[in-house]
């Protein structure tokens, strides 16, 4: 069968399938560089908690401008996984 004679239907759901494995998720971030606000209410602690991660080295960080940092949504949920002080549900 041609492609053109496909129902369109048929083809958005084959892109969205596509698209969907295509993008990393990071369960509940957003796909780009997240600020410690950010990274601090997705997890549940103060935003100063994320602030002396990446200061210890403890969260990967990166440079965002003169005084601003931000951070990958990998880097955050590595930091979850090896014991980031999480709010209990």
């Amino acid at each position: 069968m041609k492609r053109s004679e496909q129902p369109e239907s048929f083809q958005n759901q084959i892109d969205q399938q596509s698209v969907a494995q295509a993008l990393p998720t990071h369960r509940g971030l957003p796909n780009r560089l997240l600020t410690a606000l950010e990274v601090a209410e997705f997890i549940g602690c103060h935003e100063e908690t994320v602030r002396r991660a990446y200061l210890r080295g403890l969260l990967t960080s990166q440079r965002f401008g003169v005084r601003g940092r931000r951070f990958h949504p990998a880097d955050v949920m590595d930091w979850i996984r090896r014991g980031a002080p999480t709010r209990v549900s």
